[in-house]
């Protein structure tokens, strides 16, 4: 398991279950722990350094999520299914970060059009730079921006909701650095839409912008995992 998570656990103030959670989706979702893989939930917890409880109830939220899937008397196993799960829930956050965007078009600030251009400028520096980790920084300020100009709580725990997934996807496209420029320029255009207060064509080119970097980033992983059985 990436990184030392009993030491997180200790110094974080969220839940031991999230932060069990947090870490099993994310190894799930990387690769680490492939379809069918066994989840022994004994082992996990002494990976972990806790009891099977916070276990169980990390498995419990990763089965509703279709992560994992449960079998009577053989325990968990990661599901088979894995990359449906993953490109159905993109779907489902294109449509939500298009909403935002689309109200944050109509709502937003010129202080807030402004933060977003100086994000842009910064995006473009490091897509010439081809600097990854600072791309993905910038990344996520843009699309935090959009949701705070949406000003709509609901959607925006929603969003939070498949953060994970999200961060999935933008880590496997953004590690092509042919794909810096063509993610700048969607960048730039749901940022256009949104400064001329083009609700529908800034949902739009949300929804656009999401749909195309999920089929490139698993159209990577296909080929990755091709390579890797040959």
């Amino acid at each position: 398991m990436e990184g030392n998570i009993h030491e997180k656990i200790s110094q974080q103030s969220r839940s031991i279950r999230e932060l069990i959670y947090e870490n099993l989706k994310e190894a799930i979702l990387a690769g680490r722990y492939e379809p069918g893989f066994h989840l022994r939930e004994r082992e996990l917890a002494k990976e972990f350094q806790v009891s099977t409880t916070p276990i169980k109830e990390a498995l419990r939220q990763l089965e509703k999520e279709g992560l994992v899937i449960s079998k009577a008397r053989r325990g968990s196993f990661v599901s088979p299914s894995v990359m449906s799960s993953v490109e159905e829930i993109t779907l489902a956050r294109a449509a939500l970060e298009g909403v935002a965007a689309g109200l944050a078009a109509q709502k937003r600030t010129e202080a807030e059009a402004e933060q977003l251009h100086l994000i842009l400028n910064t995006m473009k520096k490091y897509t010439e730079d081809k600097d990854v980790e600072k791309l993905e920084k910038a990344n996520i300020a843009f699309h935090e921006v959009i949701r705070q100009a949406a000003k709509n709580d609901y959607i925006a725990n929603q969003i939070e909701a498949v953060r994970s997934f999200d961060q999935f996807i933008r880590k496997k496209a953004l590690a092509d650095k042919g794909e810096h420029q063509r993610a700048f320029d969607e960048h730039y255009a749901i940022y256009e839409k949104i400064k001329d207060q083009d609700g529908e064509g800034a949902e739009y080119a949300m929804r656009n912008h999401i749909n195309r970097t999920k089929s490139f980033a698993l159209g990577k992983l296909k080929e990755e995992s091709q390579k890797k059985n040959k």
